[in-house]
């Protein structure tokens, strides 16, 4: 397979970088994060549907290269990450493709994971995340993949809330960085690096949140108060610091010019067929009885193979 195909070393972990400065003016940045309210679950974001929320909301500030909120623009084209991305990645052409926000509950910590991947062909809209999810961890769809640069910058200083990663691999020493938080970042390759949230507030405040669903709001009732609202109903209310507040740009990095005109001319993509031949040829190997979905995204015996079968590590 020749490197006008292959986009993604196997030998490459990008390094992390941290920037003390993530954001020029993060005043309008936490302006434009208030703005955002109300938020939705995490689930109902990724159209995960009968998965609850965990406490974790999610609105998106930009999709496929494009802004889709108003005023996020300059904040899109960050030069202070694409620089970053560049040295972290080595990469000459940097595109930026999406920005997100990220509000936690307070809440016990997370598992090690890795962020939803990028395929040449499929993304979380052409795929869903219960199925990009163990794509990724399966490592049986790396030469489709695409580096990806993640930037997260933090504005939080309550208790918890850590951000705890492997940029060596769960067999090495992980990397914390706690709060207090005020725009700082950390870019990294969070496609390929475990990492994981700490736990958010104090032991005493922590709740699972099963009683939220998948259709529940996080709003912003003033300046200094959160309500979780689900069918005209405060499920939950919080203080506004109580809250973890983040902002996850996301970018693709391509070594060449030559690597970039190699993804936009989609002769290398996956598709749906293809997708289900790896998985039960891999299954099959294992000796891992398989029947192929009669659908392929709602086949809920398929998923719960698949999710099963290429479920994450768990990190001590």
């Amino acid at each position: 397979m020749g490197i006008s195909q292959t986009i993604r070393p196997k030998n490459l972990l990008a390094p992390p970088v941290k920037l003390d400065s993530a954001f020029e003016n993060p005043e309008a940045v936490m302006d434009l994060l208030k703005k955002g309210s109300p938020y939705k679950t995490l689930a109902a974001v990724h159209r995960n549907v009968g998965e609850t929320s965990a406490g974790w909301f999610r609105n998106f500030w930009a999709l496929g290269g494009k802004t889709v909120m108003p005023g996020a623009e300059p904040f899109f084209h960050n030069e202070r990450f694409i620089e970053a991305a560049k040295i972290s990645f080595q990469a000459e052409v940097i595109r930026p493709v999406a920005m997100m926000t990220n509000l936690n509950l307070p809440a016990p910590s997370s598992p090690c994971h890795q962020d939803l991947p990028f395929f040449r062909g499929v993304t979380n809209r052409e795929v869903p995340s219960w199925m990009l999810a163990p794509m990724g961890y399966s490592g049986l769809f790396h030469d489709w993949a695409i580096p990806v640069a993640s930037a997260i910058t933090w504005f939080y200083d309550g208790e918890g809330g850590d951000f705890e990663y492997w940029p060596n691999g769960l067999d090495k020493p992980s990397i914390t960085e706690r709060p207090p938080f005020s725009n700082t970042c950390v870019l990294a390759d969070n496609e390929y690096m475990y990492h994981r949230v700490g736990g958010v507030g104090s032991p005493e405040e922590y709740s699972h949140y099963e009683n939220i669903g998948y259709d529940a709001t996080l709003e912003l009732t003033d300046e200094n108060n959160w309500q979780v609202m689900e069918e005209g109903k405060c499920l939950a209310a919080f203080a506004f610091d109580k809250v973890r507040l983040s902002v996850l740009w996301k970018a693709y990095c391509f070594e060449t010019a030559e690597m970039a005109e190699s993804y936009d001319n989609h002769s290398y993509n996956l598709d749906t067929k293809l997708i289900t031949d790896i998985f039960c040829d891999d299954l099959k190997g294992r000796g891992i009885s398989c029947i192929r979905p009669k659908e392929f995204t709602t086949d809920m015996a398929w998923k719960e193979t698949i999710t099963s079968v290429y479920a994450p590590p768990t990190a001590d």
